[in-house]
């Protein structure tokens, strides 16, 4: 890993990583693409993903054979991409994240304006076996699949005071400042989120974590950075193989005082970041 963490990355479903650099990312199958990948399904020059002018990303295919997916859905044009998205080409599914840190976050100036720095309960719902979904029932039925799924957490989400801060392709990512809203409430809109992955009409994990964080606002809209989001969307990938719907960081359990009611699943690696870190599960 870098020493400074970069600005964006790119994750296969392994959890091995492709950092990118302040320069444009091309993909495709012969050694010469700035990421090279052995897939019969790719062109020579399949993709590319390039810096803006305006601190984001554009994903272009390179008129590739098969196409490039952003989403579920075939690009036909350049597409700006957000943390979270999912990028297919060739058979190989890649999830684009972009998360400044602390340090490099855009200090107070005319694009962008420090809202708030403090604790935070942080919240991940990621739609289980979306990416197989949409190849069975097709990219337009999924999406509507997914949109359905997310008219039915919101309101509870709403309701307990949180704010949903991005959509992430087949997840959300949402959270509550500990500064508004008492810790108690936050458990019972998490236990009404368990409750609710028994009758919801796709599967979904629920994953959480409780930390400082920095929230800025500008021209792009609400912005949250810090090591605590980068754990948050890490977590999300080392539990994986924990079997658990449910999980909760020991901060999360901890600041809801769930720790005793909450199954231990034991202390794991987690990926940039030192030491084991203990987890808990809830529901199944």
């Amino acid at each position: 890993m870098p020493d400074a963490l970069p600005q964006a990355w790119l994750e296969f479903a392994d959890g091995r990583v492709h950092w990118l650099e302040q320069t444009a990312c091309t993909i495709g199958r012969i050694p010469s693409n700035t990421l090279a990948l052995d897939q019969p399904g790719l062109s020579r020059s399949h993709a590319m993903i390039q810096p803006t002018p305006g601190g984001g990303w554009l994903l272009t295919d390179l008129r590739s054979t098969n196409g490039t997916y952003h989403n579920g859905l075939r690009l036909d044009q350049g597409v700006t991409l957000r943390d979270g998205d999912q990028i297919e080409l060739g058979g190989t599914t890649l999830t684009f994240r972009c998360q400044q840190s602390a340090e490099t976050a855009p200090e107070a100036g005319a694009t962008s304006v420090q809202i708030h720095s403090g604790d935070c309960w942080l919240l991940m719902l990621d739609l289980i076996g979306h990416t197989a979904h949409t190849h069975a029932v097709g990219a337009e039925a999924a999406s509507a699949d997914f949109k359905r799924w997310l008219e039915l957490v919101r309101p509870g989400l709403i309701r307990s005071g949180g704010t949903i801060n991005a959509y992430l392709g087949d997840a959300l990512f949402a959270y509550w400042r500990q500064d508004r809203h008492p810790g108690d409430k936050i458990a019972a809109a998490l236990q009404e989120l368990v409750a609710f992955q028994a009758t919801a009409p796709r599967p979904f994990r629920i994953i959480m974590h409780h930390g400082r964080i920095r929230i800025s606002g500008g021209l792009q809209g609400e912005s949250l950075v810090g090591a605590d989001v980068i754990f948050l969307f890490r977590m999300e990938k080392s539990t994986k193989p924990l079997g658990a719907t449910c999980v909760l960081s020991a901060a999360a359990a901890k600041s809801l005082s769930l720790v005793e009611s909450a199954r231990p699943l034991g202390s794991h690696p987690v990926p940039s970041f030192e030491g084991q870190h203990a987890f808990y599960a809830l529901g199944n």
